[in-house]
Order: C-alpha cells, then structure tokens, then sequence
C-alpha cells in the first residue's frame, strides 16, 4: 500500500496563520517529505502561550488537522502540563516549526525534557524498578 501523503507547508502555514499562539509544534507520525505512518496516528505536541485557553485553542487547532490530514487520526497534545515521558517523547519527534522570536523557548524545552527524563529514568533505577525502562529508547 502506497503511503499517503499531506502537505506539510500547507500544515504549517494554516496552523500558524489560525493558531498564532502556538509557541512551537513537533509532530510524529509523518516524515519529512509528508508520508504517514499509518502504523500511528498523526501526533501534535504543541506548546501554547500561557495566556490562551485550552479549550480555544484545540477548537482552533483540531479543525485545521482534521482538513489537512484526514487520512489519520491526530492526537494534540498541550505540552504546558504534560508528564516527563510525553515531554521526553515529543522532544524526541520532528520540530513543525516555531514562532518567531520563539527559538529559545523550543531548546530549552528540548534541553529540559531530556533531562527531566535522564533524572526521572535514575531516580527509577534507584528505586529497584528497571523493567519499565527497557521499553524506552535511551536519551542520548
């Protein structure tokens, strides 16, 4: 079966012409040149100025997935309040794109993430529990 393929400039540029308070977005599930893997669904992270709601913002965002990428179901995830293994996951998919001016917020959340995760993975280990961490790609 031949891949499906999405426009992502077309994702993009809807996204931040309708949803201009996402911080950035990182997306998993399709690669770079638009093909899904339909083995997933499409997954959205995206991080929201603080100022904005969460239930205007998916009404904002989940119509333009939904247009644009109707082969799949897409997951949005908010990632202003999300645990350390979705942070550590979403740092580890494909930036969509960033806001202007935004760059810095993006690495360090990457940075953070990441961390988070090395220290979350440690303090497990201590505890006895490795088991659960052999089903986890490593951080590097």
């Amino acid at each position: 079966m031949k891949p499906k393929l999405v426009d992502i400039k077309k994702v993009v540029h809807l996204l931040q012409e309708q949803c201009p308070f996402i911080i950035f977005a990182i997306i998993s599930g399709i690669d770079e040149e638009g093909r899904l893997n339909l083995i997933d669904n499409v997954e959205l992270f995206v991080l929201l100025e603080t100022s904005i709601g969460i239930f205007f913002a998916l009404e904002k965002i989940l119509p333009v997935m939904t247009v644009l990428v109707p082969e799949a179901l897409c997951d949005v995830t908010l990632l202003n309040k999300v645990d350390v293994i979705t942070r550590f996951h979403a740092s580890n998919s494909r930036c969509l794109f960033i806001g202007n001016g935004k760059e810095q917020s993006y690495r360090q959340f990457v940075q953070r993430a990441r961390l988070d995760y090395r220290i979350f993975k440690a303090q497990y280990r201590l505890n006895g529990s490795v088991d659960f961490f052999e089903r986890i790609p490593d951080c590097r």
